[in-house]
Order: structure tokens, then C-alpha cells, then sequence
């Protein structure tokens, strides 16, 4: 009985926290706290947080078109200097752990920063002459989740040049630019970026895993979803999971969350997976899947791709990597019959070709290709000098320029960024 309540426990949350009704109910909540915007600086911050995350949570278009125009009207007169943005954003130092140098300026050409994670944004915002930095470089930014959140709005208001950003699933391409003026939208993904040499190919006969899930242990991965199908599926299945804590959960979570479904041994458990094992595990499996409803662009799908390794993703899923799918490289799932589904799909996976797939559409030298080709674009429009692209770049597990040499080349421009700006780009990330 306890193993029961626990498992009703665990599905209704999560039935909850995606159900439409309580969804909109819960964007009314933070809309209402946020309507009224406060005379100081700091409470109006408060109020825009509120409503991005009613924006962020709503279905109903209109309502959040409304919500986004009474965003911009709390920005009116904003002093963004006069607030303690550590209320709001942890680790504001000048380093730069995410980011990466993708091209330096020359003369009158400016260079380029990749600039992930809105953090990273917030730590350009408040140590940074963002007008001396614009005259300098152009920033090339790359949203974690949706375009609906505090750091997206203030960010694009101060900035005082374009702001090139990639997107993290298909609906921000229009999104994006009722938020701001000032972006420009770059048609790729955080999962667009992975380099295919990482991945070291297995033939099918030699994969000894039938199942891999890569996710890190929080809620929104919903692993319950998957612990629940491996009820209905066999013993002899060799499933592999990957992840790491979040938000107070950990491996322990897991472990214990597949006792109440009565599937504790059928599975093994790794934590805090170095990149190249990850995509070693990957190469391992016969198939990999993702049960989330709602999440960015989820690079793993990708990565899995480049394994040469199908992907299954839950039908309906808010996932920017989904539009990768197609008959090469996985398939959608219905969750109310998931077990079987995932039967038929790893019996099927050899009938998929996702690494070809993958090399001809989105691995991070063509993702180069794009950007480049945008910029170069925009620099003709605007009369600004474009003689050189910026340097190839993977995102693996944080950017960074492929060629060692060419890294090297850019030392000069990274000195100047600290000097003169104040920032420094992190070796090895944070």
C-alpha cells in the first residue's frame, strides 16, 4: 500500500503541474501579483518576475500577449543600475564560465561573444559598459528555456546594439522579436552544436546497452514516466541511466522512486558522467529516450544522434530538439502505452540511420556555416565591415573553439576583454 500511495503521489504532481486548467490557474496567481508595478526599482523587478513567469506558464496566446505588453510597460524608466540583482540571479562575477570568444575584433570589425545561459547575461549587465561593448563586439546569445523570463526582457532592454540569439523551440522564432526589437533571430539551437568527432561509432552487434536516458535527476525529466514502462517490459532489458542532481534530488531520488514501482533492479545508475563517457554510454545503446513534456532545446538528442543512436521522444513534447526527428532518427511515443512502444521501437532501431541524418543537418561545422552566413548578411545591411567568419565552435559540455591553434589566436582578444571590459572567459568553464 505505502509503494501504491507513493506512486499515486508522485503521478498526481506531475498530472497537475501540466494539466491546462491549473496551468492558466497559476499564470492568473502570478499575473495578479505582477499587474501593479511598484515605485522603486527593486519592486518592480519583483513585479516583471512575476509576470514572466505567468507568461512562461499560460497557454492562452492572448494572455500572454497582454502579460509581454505590461512587461514592457514596467521597463518604462527603469533604473536597471539601482537594483540588487543578487535578489534575483546567483554568481554575478565577471567571469564568464559558459561563454566562449568565437571571433576577435579587428580595426573597425568587430568580434563576436557566444554568450549561453541567462546568467552569463546578467553578468555582462551589471560589470560591463554595455555601449562600449556593443562599439566592440556583437553578442551571439543562447537561451536555456523560454524567451518569457526576467534576464531576456531586462537584458534586451539595456543592451544598446542587435542581439543575434539562437532559439530553444520553434514558437520562439516569432516570440523573440515581440519581446525585442533588437533581437535577431539565428534559426539554431543549444542543440546545434555538437561536434561528431566526439563520438567514437559502435557497429549494432557490439552495443550492450538496449536503452540509455540521459537526464539530470529533477522533477521536469519525469523519470517516474520511465520507471513506470519498465513494469510492462522485461526483466532482461538492459537499461543504462545518466544524470546528475537538481533541485534537491539525486541518484538516491531515483533509486528510491524505483522501489515504489517495483523496478529497482532493472537498471543501471551512473552520476556526474563526464562528457566523454556520456557519449561513450551513448554509442553503447541500441536506443535512448526522453519522457520530458516540456523543457528547451535538450542537447542530448543530438549527442544521441551523432551516436548513430535513434531517439524517442513522448508525442506532444515541448522540445525544441523534437524538430530533429523524423523516419532517420527516432520516433514519438504515446505515454499511455509507452512500455510497448519502447519495445517496438528498440527492436526496430536498427532500421534508423540518425548519424547520416545528423552529419548533413546539424552538426556544429554546419551550425558555423549558418551563423556566419547571418552575420555576413547583417554586416552587408548595415554597412559594417565582414571579412572573416567567426572560428568553429562545439558546445561540449560548454563552448569552446575546436582548433587548439586557432584558440590560441585568440588570446590576444581574450586579454583585451578583461583589461578593457573587465570580463574573463573562463579555461574551463564553471
Amino acid at each position: 500500500m505505502k509503494r501504491f500511495m507513493r506512486r499515486l503521489r508522485i503521478e498526481l504532481e506531475d498530472t497537475l503541474r501540466y494539466h491546462p486548467f491549473v496551468r492558466e490557474r497559476v499564470a492568473d496567481y502570478y499575473r495578479y501579483r505582477g499587474w501593479k508595478a511598484p515605485p522603486d526599482a527593486q519592486g518592480r523587478i519583483r513585479a516583471i518576475k512575476d509576470l514572466c513567469a505567468a507568461a512562461r506558464i499560460g497557454l492562452n496566446l492572448e494572455r500572454i500577449e497582454r502579460t509581454s505588453r505590461r512587461i514592457h510597460e514596467h521597463l518604462i524608466g527603469l533604473d536597471y543600475r539601482s537594483v540588487d540583482w543578487s535578489e534575483f540571479v546567483s554568481g554575478l562575477s565577471p567571469i564568464l564560465g559558459m561563454s566562449e570568444l568565437i571571433k576577435a575584433p579587428h580595426g573597425q570589425e568587430k568580434g563576436v561573444l557566444f554568450v549561453p545561459f541567462e546568467v552569463e547575461w546578467a553578468r555582462l549587465m551589471v560589470n560591463v559598459d554595455l555601449v562600449a561593448l556593443a562599439q566592440r563586439y556583437h553578442v551571439v546569445l543562447a537561451p536555456s528555456s523560454s524567451p518569457y523570463n526576467l534576464i531576456n526582457y531586462i537584458f534586451s532592454a539595456v543592451f544598446p546594439g542587435p542581439l543575434f540569439t539562437t532559439i530553444s523551440n520553434p514558437e520562439n522564432v516569432t516570440a523573440l522579436p515581440s519581446i525585442s526589437s533588437r533581437f535577431v533571430v539565428v534559426p539554431l539551437y543549444a542543440s546545434s552544436w555538437v561536434d561528431p568527432t566526439r563520438f567514437l561509432l559502435r557497429s549494432r552487434h557490439e552495443r550492450d546497452l538496449d536503452l540509455v536516458m540521459v537526464a539530470n535527476w529533477g522533477k521536469p525529466k519525469r523519470h517516474h514516466a520511465l520507471l513506470r514502462a519498465l513494469r510492462n517490459m522485461p526483466r532482461s532489458l538492459r537499461v543504462h541511466l545518466i544524470g546528475q542532481d537538481s533541485d534537491g534530488r539525486n541518484a538516491d531520488t531515483i533509486r528510491s522512486m524505483a522501489s515504489a514501482y517495483g523496478v529497482a533492479d532493472r537498471f543501471t545508475l551512473q552520476s556526474d558522467a563526464a562528457y566523454p563517457q556520456v557519449a561513450d554510454t551513448l554509442c553503447r545503446a541500441r536506443a535512448s529516450v526522453i519522457v520530458s513534456r516540456r523543457e528547451g532545446s535538450c542537447v542530448v538528442v543530438a549527442e544521441s544522434l551523432f551516436a548513430d543512436t535513434p531517439v524517442a521522444l513522448l508525442r506532444g513534447a515541448e522540445i525544441g530538439s523534437r524538430v530533429f526527428l523524423n523516419e532517420q532518427t527516432g520516433r514519438f511515443l504515446d505515454e499511455r502505452n509507452l512500455g510497448r512502444e519502447l519495445m517496438a521501437f528498440i527492436d526496430e532501431a536498427e532500421c534508423y540511420r540518425p548519424r547520416a541524418w545528423a552529419d548533413a543537418n546539424i552538426s556544429c561545422y554546419r551550425s558555423v556555416d549558418i551563423l556566419n552566413g547571418l552575420l555576413a548578411r547583417h554586416a552587408a545591411a548595415t554597412g559594417e565591415t565582414w571579412t572573416a567568419g567567426v572560428r568553429a565552435f562545439t558546445w561540449c559540455p560548454f563552448p569552446r573553439v575546436i582548433d587548439p591553434v586557432e584558440r590560441a589566436t585568440l588570446a590576444p582578444a581574450r586579454r583585451e576583454l578583461h583589461e578593457r571590459f573587465g570580463i574573463t572567459i573562463s579555461e574551463d568553464g564553471v
